[in-house]
């Protein structure tokens, strides 16, 4: 049988990062992170070269109306499934990227499960079959010693029977005829040397007959010893035929296996291929999605940052916006699996109790939908220490208050969604000072919760 060609199973491996099976749609899954300790330090955004995207692509630096490509970096194959979608998870814009993640996890995972199997059936096979060459030669080697020993055989009894022969001559002479029985070479004797004459082919005929019958018993006893290893080798040659017979089936079972496993792999490999093509598609919408979230941060600060509202009526002491843990921190990271440096311009609280608190006294500026950001809550709170302070509550389920409207520090404004590009309900929560968003850890990690707890 002929065995599978080795896939670039390596090659795959490395660049299964890189794409995203599409999912079928979006899931209410918390995001995954760990809260932070200390506000994380940032670096800007390292787009590695390609051969076909440009580094440290900027919205600016494109057509209007047109998204530049993702910058390409390997990241590591994916693992098992959940982790993969944990991955993905983190810091996409839609649950898609955890749910293709997982799906190539899976499928990647399924693909060496099945390269070990074909590998297993084809060893399998290829011991069958050197046991399969050994047991026919093993039998033609005892078919030749049966025949080898019929012919000595044969060669015996042609011998034997000659001896046979000369024995019967022998004594019908000596017996029977020619005057040399011992009275006749006696009594039929004239001269002594006529009787010295008879004597002496008397003699040399009893020597004959005493050398017939010492190579008669040699021949039988060699006979005797030739059958008893004829006996022998043809219970030897049974088994072995059996023996041969047995290993031709096991050839042909092994053989139908690793002919199973290798159909199992190239399905799979048509798995993997299809799930890494549908991947490049993802991964883009993803890095689209991102793009315009960018854009949309820009838009709001430019809005904030030449709109004088009035008052605000802050305090610049916070209370925490959420009683749910923190999951997401504000910076710059590598995506695990997009392989791109993004932007995070906020913090991220987990669902907690489900309601928004505003994080200060203020006035409503902002309470609208926004594609990125969903149901968009923004609060200006006035100025502190010379500069405009304005907080953002995003991806609400609803929206409950309206512009103008004046919030006093902890009133509850909201209810955490998943709204805009989100995936699993959270609050996406940001810190404005002249409308450019900055670190909100600062602001919060000693604040009280709602209620004034701490």
């Amino acid at each position: 049988m002929r065995f599978l060609r080795r896939r670039h199973v390596a090659a795959i491996a490395a660049t299964a990062g890189l794409a995203l099976a599409a999912a079928a749609g979006p899931a209410a899954a918390e995001p995954v992170s760990t809260p932070p300790a200390t506000p994380p330090a940032t670096q800007p955004p390292v787009h590695p070269p390609t051969d076909d995207a440009p580094t440290d692509v900027s919205p600016d630096d494109v057509p209007p109306g047109t998204v530049a490509p993702p910058p390409v970096e390997a990241p590591p194959a994916p693992g098992d499934p959940e982790t993969a979608y944990a991955q993905g998870l983190e810091g996409a814009q839609t649950v898609a990227v955890a749910e293709a993640q997982r799906l190539l996890a899976q499928v990647m995972s399924d693909l060496s499960s099945a390269q070990e199997v074909f590998t297993t059936a084809s060893a399998a096979a290829d011991d069958a079959r050197a046991s399969d060459v050994h047991a026919r030669q093993q039998l033609k080697i005892a078919t030749e010693s049966v025949a080898r020993t019929q012919r000595e055989i044969d060669d015996l009894d042609a011998r034997s029977e000659a001896t046979r022969n000369t024995i019967g001559t022998i004594a019908r002479e000596a017996y029977q005829g020619n005057n040399l029985a011992a009275m006749g070479v006696v009594l039929g004797a004239e001269t002594p040397d006529d009787l010295a004459s008879r004597y002496m082919g008397m003699r040399t005929l009893l020597r004959t007959a005493d050398g017939a019958l010492g190579e008669m018993a040699n021949t039988q006893a060699e006979l005797a010893n030739a059958h008893a290893r004829l006996e022998g080798q043809r219970l030897q040659l049974e088994t072995l035929a059996d023996q041969a017979g047995k290993s031709l089936a096991a050839l042909e079972t092994a053989e139908a296996a690793a002919l199973a496993a290798r159909q199992v792999v190239d399905n799979t490999q048509t798995l993997v291929e299809a799930a890494l093509q549908s991947a490049a598609s993802a991964r883009l919408q993803d890095y689209q999605r991102y793009m315009e979230l960018l854009q949309q941060s820009t838009e709001v600060g430019e809005l904030l940052a030449a709109v004088n509202y009035g008052p605000g009526y802050g305090t610049g002491a916070f209370i925490r916006p959420a009683t749910g843990p923190t999951t997401s921190e504000y910076g710059q990271r590598l995506h695990p699996i997009l392989g791109y440096v993004k932007m995070h311009t906020g913090l991220d609280f987990g669902r907690g109790d489900g309601r928004i608190y505003a994080a200060d006294a203020g006035t409503v500026v902002e309470a609208r939908w926004n594609n990125a950001y969903g149901n968009m809550v923004i609060v200006d709170h006035g100025m502190v220490n010379g500069q405009r302070l304005t907080t953002m509550y995003a991806h609400q389920s609803d929206l409950m208050v309206a512009p103008g409207q004046r919030v006093e520090k902890g009133q509850y404004i909201g209810n955490i969604g998943s709204t805009g590009y989100s995936t699993g309900p959270h609050l996406h929560f940001e810190v404005r000072l002249d409308g450019q968003h900055t670190d909100p850890w600062p602001w919060v990690a000693s604040a009280p919760l709602p209620g004034g707890t701490s």
